[in-house]
């Protein structure tokens, strides 16, 4: 059971998950031992699945988000298909939705053009993928992976 302490932590490791344990435990008020035992066990319950760096998409030459929404034949193996899409690296988010839609694809791709090539060339030919809507981002407000604690 995660009680305050935690939830403070994991506020913390979700703006620097850098952050040297000798600082994380004078803010919560805990021993460095006592900090670490704390992150590991968050580590260790799937509350942390992972500490990375988040990289500029734009800096790195991937200037187009995408938003794909992917409607599958009745009767198709859904599991073969997210099998299949999950294990693309450009695809980096998947989402099983409500509404007229089955599935919600986050993409970045460096351009139109290869994201026209990826469409063509894989999505579309995925097990049981029937018609895809493509949504391009012109330009992103806000996007974060923190949560609110």
């Amino acid at each position: 059971m995660m009680d305050e302490t935690d939830r403070r932590l994991l506020a913390l490791l979700q703006k620097d998950g850098r952050r040297a344990s000798a600082d994380l435990a004078k803010v919560i008020g805990l021993s460095v031992s006592a900090t670490n035992d704390r992150v590991r066990k968050l580590i260790d319950s799937g509350a942390v699945r992972s500490i990375e760096a988040i990289v500029e998409p734009s800096t790195v030459g991937f200037g187009v988000t995408a938003f794909i929404y992917v409607d599958l034949d009745y009767g198709c193996s859904e599991e073969e298909f997210v099998s299949e899409v999950t294990a693309i690296d450009k695809v980096l988010e998947v989402h099983h939705v409500t509404g007229t839609h089955s599935y919600l694809l986050k993409v970045r791709e460096r351009t139109n053009q290869e994201l026209n090539a990826f469409m063509a060339t894989q999505l579309k030919r995925l097990p049981g993928v029937k018609r895809t809507e493509t949504l391009i981002s012109l330009e992103t407000l806000k996007e974060t992976l923190s949560l609110p604690f």
